[in-house]
């Protein structure tokens, strides 16, 4: 279907971006494929991001006359949802993963890497702030007991984030991930080494996803997936595997905005002594008492604290 877009451009289809290979956007339209290249303008685009585009970006492109030419990318369409983070190597910057997808669902591992909450919290503020639903999956659970693991990260349901507890290696709660993404756009984001790679072959025969082992050196996971690609799902829906994260660093988020990111806290936001509290330190904070009271889990309480001052 031909499109005309924001800038009266003629001509052009409307495609989404599958995969960016070496800087070259694989754009699907009408069941195939094109490799495509942005116009000098868009690349001209906003100077604080690494990548003008990222996969799942919806956009504007020619047509190729000729079945090998490399087509033109017009226009980058407005994003619905998006899961950006500070680019790790580039100061100032970001990077934005994924865009137009519905869910995030934030891979852990039980233990190889160890469980990491205050992470899951980082990784959930930026799921927040690019409008997605949020799951959490704690994998690698037939490594250790389950009641050594649960305490961590109990309090997650009662806050309105869906959990699943699953083993690649048994089986255990395979089904659960598989309805986590049936008929969903979905996200994969987590650490290194915890087993998502590993996860989505489980759950999708046939797909072999490259995985590699844990460091025995450093006991942190290992980069395998080298590039993001939007992946169909042969039980409905699409999914995205993303590179492993060591750290994840925030971005367009402030310290005011905050708040409005950890959900458990709106209950309470306008009721402290100080129209400006922090929640941090202030006396009188309606929030602080609703931890004290046990209305807010302590342990998400310090991961908006650690969070609030890295801003």
């Amino acid at each position: 279907m031909t499109t005309t877009g924001a800038n009266g451009l003629k001509d052009c289809v409307e495609g989404v971006v599958v995969r960016i290979d070496s800087h070259f956007p694989l754009v699907e339209y009408a069941g195939r494929k094109y490799r495509c290249t942005l116009r000098k303008k868009l690349k001209r685009g906003p100077r604080d991001t690494t990548h003008k585009i990222c996969v799942g970006d919806r956009v504007l492109f020619l047509p190729p006359a000729h079945e090998q030419d490399i087509c033109p990318i017009e226009e980058v369409l407005p994003r619905k949802t998006q899961l950006t983070r500070k680019a790790a190597r580039h100061e100032g910057m970001s990077q934005a993963l994924v865009a137009n997808v519905d869910r995030l669902i934030v891979v852990v591992s039980a233990v190889a890497p160890e469980l990491n909450p205050r992470l899951i919290d980082r990784v959930l503020v930026a799921g927040e702030n690019g409008k997605l639903e949020c799951v959490i999956c704690v994998n690698k659970m037939d490594l250790v007991p389950r009641g050594k693991i649960e305490p961590l990260v109990a309090y997650y349901p009662a806050i309105g984030y869906k959990l699943i507890f699953t083993s690649a290696l048994t089986g255990e709660g395979l089904d659960g991930f598989r309805d986590a993404l049936k008929d969903k756009s979905s996200v994969i984001a987590g650490p290194s080494g915890v087993g998502k790679s590993t996860l989505l072959n489980a759950i999708q025969p046939g797909l072999k996803l490259t995985t590699r082992e844990v460091s025995e050196v450093t006991g942190k996971g290992k980069h395998v997936t080298a590039f993001v690609q939007l992946i169909p799902l042969d039980f409905g829906g699409y999914v995205v595997d993303t590179p492993g994260i060591r750290e994840f660093g925030l971005w367009d988020v402030t310290k005011s905005d905050l708040q409005d990111l950890f959900r458990e806290m709106a209950p309470y936001i306008g009721q402290c002594k100080f129209h400006d509290c922090t929640h941090t330190h202030e006396p009188r904070c309606a929030v602080k008492a609703a931890v004290e009271e046990g209305k807010i889990p302590r342990l998400r309480h310090e991961s908006y604290c650690a969070i609030f001052t890295s801003l």
